[in-house]
């Protein structure tokens, strides 16, 4: 993640008291190379547990940089902190400058004006190396749900990092200081340090929040002092001189099988990785790490010597920066700037391949003209102190400009809605506008829901009181945001194991329904529900279930059978709308609105009189220069007055008059 080639070295002596040397070590190369492939796999939801990549590369980090000190500190008699921190910024920062100055310009160009605000903190962490514990701090509000994700959000290890690159340093110079020799205290500072970490971290996992186990420092430093203590062995143990020892390979084979089974079937949320998966893993890497390195090459260090994986983990940091970023903004939807037609469905397997190459290319750019460049010593003197000032200036303008806008949540529109009640919890907005006149003979018409309800009523109301249709309708809509059915028991966890915790919220919910349901006295009710939480899994009876299981769609069944009963109890006919798919959503995404929708045909087939209303089959029918949504689930003022248009005949058709309002026709 943040290894050069001259990091993947065994140590050796350095008479000249120059900065420490490490004998290269080409199987470290391959090693990160494999470890940087499963982040990325990972992230492109093709291995489950290749978040373990990251987790190599803090043992790594772990060995090398300890390493590099212990041996800095035998040749020279100390250890040179500023000489040490200037090499790791040197190789660090650039790169990242880089980076924010890219992302930053993506968002000006791609994201949303009301979005870009979101991301303004993910940004100012990153540069401050302090992503782990901004996430930590951060509260998901309920318009970040449905925004583009952060193309930031895999910062948080680099942060981790750097904080170990801080600290470490200092705690070996007080060390030595305590006694000439301190490699074995070292270790074993190491080692405790470890045990506390990984302890620390099963203790404080939570199946309903990860939070804490997964970004804190001290939950994760554990890999990281494994490396260390190795490094302190290693440095005490002369291994070089020795032949090849066969042995070694058995066991590393035997270690990497066990971390490609870990990499394979692991899940992040559950509690395996916290309570001793992660410590199997990281043992098992330092295992690899001392038999492929201090020795002539066996067959294990010979095979991650080959050139590919060396290419690739020489290459690692610029990966691991950039893979994210393009994911955000390569979709099987869009693909950068390009919005393929409708007709049109890029191939999952060949967008990923796309973002593969773009992230290798831009990998290899930032490598080549950016990194090796300034690692080398391109600037010198006063040069690198005007470069740094004016890299940082301009790093942080464009990063202030990129985030600068106003969010949906401070500009949303109440014009021409009653006054909304506020409840407590998240957003919680209740829109209850009411027809100015009921035309004789006309179809009362309530929409229910969240806040796909929200954004689709107004055009609903005005569609109504505009265009006649067979019968006149009169229509009302009551909306609160974030407060469905849909989230279970009110928490939810997303895909990166975020929790999002929601007060409840249905008391209130069914409490304004009663009171409009009585005032209005709907003829017919329409049930719609936007498709939020689609990525996300809800707690039911003591464990995370996401939809399209079983037990899920069982919920939902219910709970969405308990509404209409309560809505309809004074006779009102119950319409229900199908979720649509965007085609903005996460990659893979799709079948779980289809999942929803098919448990939506199965609660109004159940209930007589009971229709539905397919708008997921309108607007994919809908030309593609038509902008249908303003955000991954609501629909835009353009979308919603579309889908008014094609709602209102229905429902004129199926109640055609007063005396049919109870019998929908065929």
């Amino acid at each position: 993640m943040t290894r050069e080639p001259g990091d993947e070295r065994a140590p050796v002596a350095d008479a000249s008291g120059r900065a420490p040397r490490l004998v290269h070590e080409p199987a470290l190369d391959g090693l990160r190379g494999v470890a940087v492939a499963a982040v990325v796999a990972f992230h492109l939801e093709r291995v489950q547990g290749g978040f373990l990549g990251v987790d190599l590369f803090f043992v790594l980090s772990g060995f090398l940089i300890t390493s590099l000190l212990l041996r800095e500190a035998a040749g020279r008699g100390g250890i040179g902190l500023r000489a040490f921190w200037a090499r790791r910024a040197r190789r660090l920062l650039p790169a990242l400058w880089l980076l924010l100055v890219g992302v930053g310009g993506l968002l000006l160009w791609l994201t949303p004006s009301d979005q870009r605000p979101l991301f303004r903190d993910d940004a100012l962490a990153t540069l401050g190396y302090v992503a782990n514990w901004q996430r930590l701090a951060a509260t998901t509000s309920y318009w970040e749900l449905f925004s583009q994700k952060t193309p930031l959000e895999h910062m948080w290890s680099l942060a981790i990092e750097e904080q170990f690159y801080l600290v470490w340093p200092l705690v070996i110079v007080l060390l030595l200081r305590a006694r000439r020799r301190a490699e074995n205290v070292v270790r074993n500072v190491a080692l405790v340090g470890a045990a506390i970490s990984l302890a620390w971290m099963a203790v404080s996992f939570k199946a309903t929040d990860t939070n804490w186990a997964y970004y804190s420092t001290p939950t994760r430093l554990g890999p990281t002092l494994l490396g260390a203590a190795l490094a302190a062995v290693g440095v005490t143990t002369a291994r070089r001189t020795k032949p090849h020892e066969p042995h070694w390979d058995v066991l590393a084979v035997a270690a990497l099988v066990v971390m490609a089974l870990l990499v394979f079937g692991l899940n992040g949320g559950e509690a395996t990785y916290y309570r001793g998966g992660l410590a199997i893993f990281a043992l098992c890497s330092c295992l690899v790490i001392w038999a492929v390195t201090g020795g002539p090459a066996g067959p294990v260090a010979q095979l991650l010597s080959l050139r590919p994986a060396r290419w690739l983990g020489r290459i690692s940091y610029g990966v691991y920066l950039w893979h994210w970023p393009v994911i955000v903004y390569v979709s099987t939807a869009k693909v950068l700037w390009y919005t393929p037609p409708a007709s049109v469905r890029l191939s999952r397997f060949l967008v990923d391949l796309l973002r593969i190459a773009l992230t290798l290319g831009l990998a290899s750019l930032s490598y080549r003209f950016v990194e090796q460049p300034i690692r080398r010593g391109a600037l010198k003197g006063r040069a690198v102190i005007g470069a740094t000032a004016g890299a940082v200036v301009v790093t942080l303008v464009v990063v202030v400009v990129a985030t600068t806008g106003r969010t949906k949540a401070e500009t949303i529109d109440l014009d021409n809605r009653d006054k909304p009640l506020r409840e407590g919890i998240d957003n919680p907005i209740m829109y209850i506008p009411k027809p100015a006149t009921v035309p004789d003979g006309a179809l009362k018409v309530l929409l229910v829901g969240d806040s796909g309800s929200a954004a689709w009523g107004p055009q609903l109301v005005k569609e109504a009181e505009r265009h006649r249709t067979s019968r006149p309708i009169a229509m009302a809509f009551t909306a609160q945001v974030s407060c469905t059915i849909v989230y279970a028991d009110g928490s939810s966890m997303l895909v990166d194991g975020k929790l999002v915790e929601r007060e409840d919220c249905d008391g209130v919910r069914r409490k304004q329904w009663r009171a409009i349901r009585d005032a209005f006295d709907p003829d017919v009710v329409v049930y719609y529900l936007a498709n939020a939480g689609f990525t996300e899994s809800y707690w039911l009876n003591g464990e995370w279930v996401p939809e399209c299981d079983p037990r899920y769609d069982a919920y939902l069944a219910d709970a969405l059978s308990g509404e209409l009963d309560l809505l309809g109890s004074k006779g009102a006919e119950a319409v229900i709308a199908t979720s649509p798919y965007t085609g903005t959503m996460l990659v893979g995404t799709g079948h779980v609105v289809d999942c929803r929708n098919a448990t939506y045909r199965r609660v109004a087939a159940s209930r007589p009189g009971t229709r539905v209303a397919d708008l997921n089959g309108f607007v994919s029918e809908q030309p593609e220069d038509v902008e249908m949504f303003a955000d991954p689930v609501h629909l835009s003022e353009t979308g919603g007055r579309r889908a008014a248009r094609w709602l209102l005949p229905q429902l004129a058709a199926w109640w055609p008059s007063a005396e049919g309002s109870g019998a929908p026709q065929p």
